[in-house]
Order: structure tokens, then C-alpha cells, then sequence
């Protein structure tokens, strides 16, 4: 039974897998949600370092499924065209 003085919460933990578009990588991503306090937040691919974007209420965090896929040792860089 919910007291009056509790607060409800309406925060979730989104868990979702990704392969890098750039390096073939996979990865796993946890972020808190919470439909009051999302922002853009970016996160990067942790073999290559694309970013890429979500809405989410906190910094999401990242972990390594399994490495690169392309044979190459290279960082992303983000062009300006």
C-alpha cells in the first residue's frame, strides 16, 4: 500500500544492443527514461568512438559486447560537409 507522502515513480531502465554503423562493433546501452526529465544525451560506440544519440533522463551507459568487425584500428571523426 502506497503512502500519501511517497512519490510515484515513473522512471524506467531502457536496455537495448547496437552494432556501429562505422566499425561493425557491438554494443549494449542502459539508460535511465523517465518522460519528466529526458534530454538528448549522446553516447559513443566504445571501439571506434561514433557517437550516436537517445532521449534519456541520465548519462547512458555502454558495454562491449564484442569488438570491431572492419580488420581497422581507426577513430570515427565527424565530417563537416
Amino acid at each position: 500500500m502506497k503512502h500519501a507522502a511517497e512519490p510515484e515513480v515513473h522512471a524506467s531502465l531502457s536496455i537495448f544492443e547496437k552494432s556501429c554503423v562505422y566499425c561493425g562493433a557491438r554494443f549494449r546501452v542502459l539508460a535511465a527514461q523517465d518522460a519528466d526529465a529526458n534530454q538528448s544525451r549522446s553516447y559513443d560506440c566504445p571501439a571506434c568512438g561514433k557517437s550516436y544519440e537517445l532521449q534519456a533522463a541520465g548519462e547512458p551507459e555502454v558495454r562491449l559486447l564484442r569488438g570491431r568487425t572492419d580488420g581497422k584500428d581507426d577513430h570515427y571523426q565527424e565530417t563537416m560537409f
